[in-house]
C-alpha cells in the first residue's frame, strides 16, 4: 500500500466506511420496492431507466474528466448522484419516488471509466492489482455485515427498516465526500492533459478518433466483450437474487433471513482476494477469468434447482457466484487498463469511459426483460444470464493471449 497513488490511498480508505451502508441499499432496494406495492416488472423497468443513463453518460464523463480534470467531475457526479439516489430513496412512498431515485443512481456511472483510471494513473502497473482488490475487499466486508441491515429489517419491517439504511447511506456518502474533497488531488495525467489543452497533445481528441484506434486493437475489443457480459449477468443476478429468494414460488426465504447471502458470498470473495488474486501473475489472468465464469455458472445452476426452504444450496450459489463477482470487479478492470496502459496512456479516461458505455448498451434492456421473464418464472431471468456466461467462457476459450 506504500506504493499506491496518494488518491488511490484516500479512495480505499473512504471506501471502507461508505461502501457498507451503500451495499446494504443497493442489496435491499428491490424488495424495499415490492414492499410498496411494485410488481416485479415495474421494478425491472425502474432499474433500466438507470441503465439507459448508463449508455450515455460515461462517454459525457471521458469528456468532462479530459476537458475539467478527473477531481472535479468525479466529485459533482458523486455528490448528485448518490445523495440524490439515497435521500429519494429515504423519502419514497409511490412510484414515481422510485424513478427519481433510480435516474439519480444513473449519474455516478458517469464516471466510473473515470474513477478507475483515476484510482491507477499514480499507481505503478505492478501495484494496480492490490489497488483494485482492496476496493473490491471494503464492498466485500460491507456485505459481510449485511445481516445489521438485516437486523434493521426484521425488528423494524421492510418499509421502516430500509429507511433506516438509507438515512444512514446519506450520513456517510456527505461525510466521504467531505474527505475527498479536501484529501484528493488531480492525477498526473489529468494535470498533463489540462495544461497541454491550448497547445496540442497525443491524446486521441474525441471519441471517434478513440473508436478508430480501439478497432485497431482486438485485445481490447475482446476485452470490452468480456466487460459485457459480466455486465449483463450481473445485471440479472443482482436485480432478481434477492426476489427470487425470498418470492414464494421460489426460495421462499424470509427477507431477514437472505442478509446471510451478502455475507456467505464476502468471506470466500476475501480469500479469493486476499490469497488468489495478489499473486495473479499477468499471464495467468486470462486462466483466472475462465475460472471464474464457470464458478458463476456453477453457481446458477445450484440457485435454479435449490428446492424452497433450501439455505444451504442459496448460500452455495453464492459462494460459488463470488468467483465472478471478484473477476468482473478486480480482475478484469486491472486487465483492461494495463492493456490500454500499453496502447495509449492518456486515452486512459476515454477508453475506460467507453467500457463502461459498451457494457451498460449491451444490459440496459435486461432487468426489463428480466422482469417480464420472472412473471413468467422465476429462473428463466437466471437461465439468461446463464447463457451470457456461456458465452464469455466460449470468448475465453477461443483467445490463446488470454489463456497462456
Amino acid at each position: 500500500m506504500q506504493a499506491w497513488g496518494r488518491n488511490a490511498k484516500v479512495t480505499a480508505a473512504t471506501e471502507v466506511f461508505w461502501s457498507m451502508p451503500i451495499s446494504w441499499v443497493l442489496f435491499y432496494q428491490t424488495i424495499f420496492m415490492r414492499e410498496l406495492g411494485m410488481d416485479e416488472a415495474l421494478i425491472g423497468f425502474s432499474i433500466t431507466l438507470t441503465l439507459i443513463l448508463q449508455v450515455s453518460l460515461p462517454v459525457l464523463g471521458g469528456y468532462l474528466a479530459d476537458r475539467f480534470g478527473r477531481k472535479r467531475t468525479i466529485m459533482f457526479f458523486d455528490a448528485v448522484g448518490w445523495i440524490g439516489t439515497t435521500g429519494m430513496l429515504f423519502i419514497a412512498r409511490e412510484f414515481w419516488h422510485i424513478i427519481v431515485a433510480m435516474a439519480f443512481l444513473g449519474l455516478p456511472y458517469t464516471i466510473e471509466g473515470v474513477w478507475n483510471a483515476y484510482l491507477g494513473e499514480d499507481t505503478l502497473p505492478q501495484y494496480r492489482g492490490s489497488v483494485f482488490s482492496f476496493i473490491r475487499l471494503a464492498w466485500i466486508v460491507a456485505g459481510l455485515l449485511t445481516p445489521i441491515a438485516g437486523a434493521l429489517i426484521s425488528l423494524c419491517g421492510v418499509e421502516q427498516g430500509f429507511r433506516y439504511i438509507s438515512l444512514t447511506a446519506i450520513i456517510a456518502t456527505a461525510t466521504m465526500l467531505v474527505i475527498r474533497q479536501v484529501m484528493l488531488r488531480e492525477s498526473g495525467i489529468g494535470k498533463m492533459l489540462l495544461s497541454s489543452e491550448n497547445r496540442g497533445s497525443s491524446r486521441p481528441k474525441s471519441y471517434v478518433e478513440t473508436l478508430r484506434m480501439i478497432a485497431r486493437q482486438r485485445k481490447i475489443l475482446t476485452l470490452f466483450v468480456l466487460s459485457a457480459v459480466g455486465s449483463l449477468s450481473g445485471r440479472l443476478i443482482t436485480t432478481f437474487g434477492p426476489l427470487f429468494l425470498t418470492d414464494l414460488r421460489a426460495l421462499a426465504l424470509d427477507e431477514s433471513v437472505v442478509s446471510v447471502m451478502p455475507m456467505a458470498s464476502s468471506i470466500s470473495s476475501i480469500v479469493v482476494l486476499s490469497l488468489v488474486v495478489p499473486r495473479l501473475k499477468p499471464e495467468h489472468i486470462g486462466k483466472a477469468l475462465l475460472v471464474s465464469y464457470v464458478s458463476g455458472l456453477l453457481g446458477l445452476v445450484t440457485l435454479v434447482m435449490a428446492p424452497r426452504h433450501s439455505m444451504f444450496l442459496a448460500i452455495l450459489s453464492t459462494v460459488f457466484d463470488s468467483t465472478r463477482f471478484v473477476a468482473t470487479f478486480a480482475i478484469l478492470p486491472v486487465l483492461i487498463f494495463n492493456t490500454v496502459d500499453e496502447v495509449s496512456p492518456l486515452a486512459q479516461a476515454k477508453i475506460m469511459s467507453l467500457t463502461m458505455t459498451f457494457s451498460a448498451l449491451a444490459s440496459w434492456p435486461m432487468p426489463a426483460l428480466g422482469g417480464l421473464l420472472y412473471t413468467m418464472n422465476p429462473t428463466f431471468p437466471f437461465l439468461l444470464a446463464a447463457i451470457s456466461l456461456l458465452a464469455g467462457t466460449s470468448l475465453l476459450l477461443s483467445k490463446t493471449w488470454l489463456r497462456r
